[in-house]
């Protein structure tokens, strides 16, 4: 017989799963497709715990695993936030705070880095996507949500983060790495060989777009006749920002959709007036080539605008939207970008038209003369028919 703690504790367990409901949130299948058939068999799994298990439950950790648990099962970007952080969640970096350089998710009950700033310090420390996060200051990582560890990478300017990193066919890496204050980075451009120009977007912002159309405008007064557009490492930014930015290299047509199952669709066309650049281009992605940039990269793939040059993308393109409960609240990725010719990329990625194998090396190992993906793009636009063969 249920002693009245458990009651309660049951109380308020089915309180919190009606909330999860209320949002929307799976939990499985039993009993049929119930829902209620599923909070029922939670329901007793909490009551056996605490009714049978050898030593004292204790019920707020238990709880926190569950939560963790529930949305560890949707995509690495969803997550249950207490109600400390959901209030640090709210508030802005604090004016002068430094970080390391990198873009966050979860996968696998881990932080996984997304994407790593060129140039940042985590970058320097040769952190790259796809490396779990173990670790932040000897706190693991599996109890962390990616706004909390993103918050515990911030700090003073000059302090060490110490952190242990997993990387396949490796052994666990610990690194000290010193917090920089990192300015925006904008849009970089440069004259190439054979009148190719070449514009480096390491970052999307609403700003984005005004000035990637500035260099595009530059490159076309040097004489520029063809177009490298590098989004590698370019891991975050809201997808409308993507889609600014991929109506500069289309006369019209569409760009894609945001489709959730609960949100209002929003379809995009790009405004013909607003194309920028029409003449032979490549694009540059990688691992780290996630959000907003890989929003621009579909939808040119879908368009034929040209080649997809490099690695298969990390596959990171939904919007996230607080759901407030009655203790924090919960980080759900409410809709997704869906491409021009229907493909979902969020939790996929895309893989390039021309993919380019760049071997792995260790971290004491020297990095590779020239630049195999930016070699290959090159020749890719000297040569169009090459577009189709694998690098």
């Amino acid at each position: 017989m249920m002693s009245p703690r458990s009651r309660l504790v049951l109380a308020l367990v089915s309180t919190l799963l009606v909330a999860y409901v209320a949002v929307g949130s799976l939990l499985g299948r039993v009993f049929g497709d119930t829902t209620y058939g599923q909070l029922a068999v939670f329901n007793e799994v909490v009551r056996l715990v605490l009714d049978a298990y050898v030593e004292p439950v204790n019920i707020d950790r238990a709880m926190m695993g569950a939560r963790m648990g529930l949305t560890d099962a949707l995509d690495g970007d969803s997550a249950y936030l207490d109600a400390d952080e959901l209030r640090a969640y709210q508030q802005p970096p604090r004016e002068g705070e430094a970080e390391i350089g990198v873009v966050l998710t979860r996968r696998f009950s881990f932080l996984m880095v997304a994407a790593t700033r060129a140039g940042s310090p985590a970058a320097k420390a040769g952190i790259k996507p796809g490396d779990i996060i173990k670790t932040i200051d000897s706190r693991h990582s599996r109890s962390l949500s990616p706004p909390t560890g993103q918050r515990l990478l911030r700090g003073e300017p000059g302090s060490i983060v110490k952190l242990t990193l997993l990387r396949a066919g490796s052994d666990p890496l610990d690194l000290s790495v010193v917090r920089e204050r990192l300015a925006p980075v904008a849009p970089e451009r440069r004259m190439l060989a054979d009148a190719t120009g070449y514009i480096k977007v390491a970052e999307f912002t609403p700003r984005a777009a005004d000035e990637v159309k500035s260099e595009i405008d530059a490159l076309r007064r040097a004489g520029a006749h063809a177009l490298v557009l590098d989004l590698r490492g370019s891991g975050a930014g809201a997808p409308v920002d993507g889609v600014k930015v991929a109506e500069l290299f289309l006369k019209g047509g569409s760009i894609g959709k945001l489709a959730g199952a609960r949100e209002d669709e929003q379809v995009f066309s790009a405004d013909p007036a607003r194309s920028a650049w029409d003449r032979p281009l490549a694009v540059l992605v990688d691992t780290g080539t996630g959000g907003a940039a890989e929003v621009v990269t579909s939808a040119l793939l879908d368009a034929g605008r040209g080649p997809v040059v490099g690695e298969h993308t990390f596959g990171r393109a939904g919007v996230q939207k607080i759901v407030p409960l009655a203790e924090g609240g919960l980080l759900l990725t409410v809709a997704k970008y869906v491409s021009p010719k229907g493909t979902a990329i969020h939790g996929k990625g895309i893989e390039p038209t021309v993919v380019v194998d760049v071997p792995e090396r260790e971290d004491d190992e020297a990095a590779p003369a020239g630049d195999p993906i930016l070699d290959k793009a090159l020749e890719v636009l000297k040569n169009p028919p090459a577009a189709k063969k694998a690098a």
